[in-house]
């Protein structure tokens, strides 16, 4: 029955079971579909090809993305001054305080924890100072 009265706030957010999205439904045979089921999770947990993370060790954040045979990835990820490009891990490298514009230029890469963590504490700095200069 429809809920008439409904509305956003009382919805439960629908949380998918995959991280590699859209899904797409497929038939085998039903003897292996254990085993298919099981290697397509194990896929599906591995990270993904297009991130950012951060080197703590190194104080820097990390870029991870497949070779861009157009160039266009790498022309983006050069615009970001400070930029390293690190031959052994193919990856882009940036100083830390390059994080939130490193996040903004690349919308597409999968963000670690650790870097939504970085930038919702950046924000909530900003916030604080925001409402201190307002205070004065």
């Amino acid at each position: 029955m429809v809920n008439k009265r409904g509305n956003a706030r009382n919805l439960i957010p629908y949380l998918p079971k995959w991280r590699h999205l859209p899904t797409k439904a497929i038939r085998v045979p039903e003897i292996f579909a254990q085993q298919v089921l099981q290697y397509a999770r194990q896929l599906d947990a591995q990270k993904p090809d297009k991130r950012i993370e951060i080197r703590q060790d190194f104080n820097a954040v990390v870029v991870i993305s497949p070779c861009d045979p157009r160039g266009t990835f790498q022309i983006k990820a050069r615009s970001i001054q400070g930029w390293r490009f690190h031959r052994e891990s193919q990856s882009w490298w940036y100083p830390m305080e390059k994080i939130e514009e490193v996040v903004a230029a690349f919308p597409e890469c999968v963000l670690d924890e650790n870097v939504k963590d970085a930038v919702a504490v950046i924000q909530a700095k900003r916030a604080l100072q925001w409402q201190l200069k307002d205070l004065n």
